[in-house]
């Protein structure tokens, strides 16, 4: 990356700077892709459709090979279908919570959120609070020190310099000793039993984000002395009107939390298709280390909104599920008059800008870029040894006639000039980034170049390849149209040594039961960044069948569709990695499948017709 550009980015780093110092960046950036271009040995080509039969169902019939007792059971766990995952939920233990509360210049409310803590239905012993202060001028430890007795209660400060919710939630969190957190606003009051019930998820919390809804409430008339003599007070306060217009939506006289129509109508989050933007995080539990993984709120936000659902962004396309919890209430304290002293349309009008940039799906509210911080497709290239063939693959990722995409690199220990090609060409380049590591082989190669993806969806490219200029543009509006669907390939011909075009394997239609006995998901190959972190990346222990492994646990997770177009080209030389050790390949494969079948309930009963032959018998 240039200089000036890395100054430019630094500087709105630190400032979370918008507008005009946004258009330099981009300028930069332009500059920076239009700088050297290397010279590539290959001629662009487009996608050709392939002939295939006017009635497919014979061969969407269940395979010969396959015994009729081995019946696959339905996909498990698709889009945000969690509800595979309820039956692990778990009352017995009380498992320890960090409880963070974000406050700023509000004694009164805090006091009476620490209530409401101290009246839980859970064992007080488990549970740890910590208020994260975002530079209140008030003596808020004066209110903290009233529950030293009663309470674990941590207090963390910093300066205030503005509006900076997220750097205090972050500050928090560090503090957290728990796996467990539970967010909570200063004006939050939790209802009795709110830690109880996202505690039951203490077993799967590094699955899910669980997400409670709120009530607004009129607390001004009610002393924290009478909250604390009875545990059920909060509940029987009246609701009331807000007036805050981001928040409000109108039931008679009050206001009521506008996620509640969403939560009814999608079957609590199962059926929608953007599950995340339900995260708000006054009332939030999810997993630390998965909020460590992702790196926590982005501290660039500086005004109100949009920074609880970027991170909420992040964690689903890290793969977690969003819950909707409605036994898991806060109560609002709502304001003399309703009105709160954030200006919160102020607030998302200027955060609306770095939102869009970063979080792929709401693009509409950014302007238009050459280059967006987070792209929507990321294509990663595992490369050992490839200086001679990785331009080539790079220039055809970049030159996709679908724009919005970056190209990610790991160089596994390469003993050639890889690198040096890649600083020379593209180290002035933000659409290419790349790390490199010791040669830890295809699986660990992969799985680190996809560590380094922001965009939601995920193309696979080797170093030794190329893809047809529309490959992307093909494949992207099936992932569009259905949730469900996580997995989206087409077909590859064969490029030889001496030049000469050859088709690739083709079968016409996916089915699971078809992938079980062949491994028909050839290139191109694109998938959500999301599934792959669900099925737990590709498996590293492996040398060969990587891909087929992959796939196998992909297929049990979300549904596939298999476009009859060839969008890939394989340059044959010899030494390509699935034509390396056929014997090991082959086993591997049948190792694969059954684990796969094992994964699903069913007898491995997988073996091969002959070592150096991929055919797979069964029973």
């Amino acid at each position: 990356m240039s200089n000036s550009l890395e100054q430019l980015l630094v500087r709105k780093r630190k400032l979370g700077a918008l507008g005009a110092l946004d258009f330099l960046i981009d300028l930069e950036a332009k500059k920076c892709v239009n700088e050297e271009r290397p010279a590539v040995s290959y001629e662009p080509f487009f996608s050709s459709k392939i002939d295939v039969p006017e009635d497919l169902e014979r061969f969407k019939k269940r395979p010969a090979v396959l015994p009729p007792d081995i019946k696959l059971p339905p996909v498990k766990g698709a889009a945000n279908d969690y509800r595979f995952l309820l039956s692990r939920l778990d009352r017995s233990e009380s498992p320890g919570v960090s409880v963070v509360i974000l406050n700023y210049n509000r004694s009164l409310p805090l006091e009476k959120t620490l209530t409401g803590l101290l009246n839980q239905n859970y064992d007080l012993g488990k549970l740890e609070v910590i208020v994260a202060d975002d530079g209140s001028r008030e003596d808020t430890m004066n209110i903290v020190r009233k529950f030293d007795d009663v309470l674990n209660v941590k207090y963390v400060w910093h300066p205030d310099v503005g509006f900076t919710a997220a750097k205090a939630r972050n500050n928090g969190v560090a503090l957290a000793k728990n796996e467990l957190v539970v967010l909570l606003d200063v004006d939050m009051y939790p209802a009795p039993d709110l830690i109880s019930e996202y505690a039951k998820y203490h077993r799967i919390i590094d699955q899910v984000v669980v997400i409670g809804p709120r009530k607004y409430k009129d607390f001004n008339n009610t002393e924290v002395s009478a909250l604390r003599l009875d545990r059920g007070l909060a509940d029987k306060l009246p609701e009331v009107s807000t007036n805050n217009a981001v928040a409000d939506q109108r039931a008679g006289e009050i206001s009521v939390d506008w996620r509640l129509d969403t939560f009814k109508k999608t079957n609590n989050l199962v059926d929608e298709k953007l599950p995340f933007r339900m995260f708000a995080a006054g009332n939030v539990a999810f997993s630390k280390s998965k909020f460590d993984v992702v790196g926590g709120f982005d501290e660039r936000f500086t005004a109100w909104g949009f920074e609880d659902g970027e991170l909420a962004f992040r964690l689903f396309n890290e793969g977690l599920y969003m819950v909707s919890d409605m036994e898991a209430w806060a109560y609002h304290q709502e304001p003399p008059g309703g009105e709160n002293e954030t200006d919160r349309s102020a607030g998302k009008s200027i955060s609306g800008d770095l939102y869009g940039n970063v979080c792929p799906y709401y693009r509409k509210l950014t302007s238009q870029k050459d280059f967006y911080e987070s792209p929507r497709v990321s294509i990663y290239i595992p490369a050992y040894n490839a200086e001679s063939t990785i331009l080539d693959a790079v220039e055809s990722a970049l030159d996709q006639t679908y724009t919005d995409v970056e190209v990610c690199i790991c160089d596994d220990g390469s003993t050639d000039r890889t690198l040096a090609v890649l600083e020379r060409y593209y180290s002035s380049n933000p659409r290419v980034r790349w790390v490199s590591q010791k040669n830890g082989g295809i699986g660990a190669a992969s799985n680190t170049a996809l560590s380094l993806t922001k965009g939601i969806y995920i193309g696979q490219l080797d170093s030794d390849d190329i893809l047809a200029k529309d490959a992307v543009e093909k494949c992207v509006p099936y992932f569009e149209k259905d949730m469900n669907v996580g997995l989206v390939y087409t077909s590859y011909e064969n490029e030889h040594p001496d030049g000469s075009i050859t088709p690739g394997y083709n079968y016409p239609v996916f089915t699971r039961e078809k992938l079980t006995t062949a491994m028909i998901a050839h290139h191109f190959r694109m998938f959500r960044r999301r599934d792959w972190a669900r099925v737990g990346g590709f498996n590293e222990r492996l040398k060969n069948a990587v891909d087929f492994d992959f796939y196998l646990r992909l297929s049990e997770r979300c549904h596939a569709k298999h476009l009859n177009i060839r969008s890939y080209r394989r340059r044959l030389h010899g030494a390509n990695t699935s034509l390396v050790d056929n014997a090991a390949q082959n086993k591997n494969a049948s190792i694969a499948v059954n684990q796969s079948l094992m994964r699903q309930g069913l007898s491995p009963v997988c073996s091969l017709e002959d070592p150096l032959s991929p055919k797979l018998i069964f029973g």
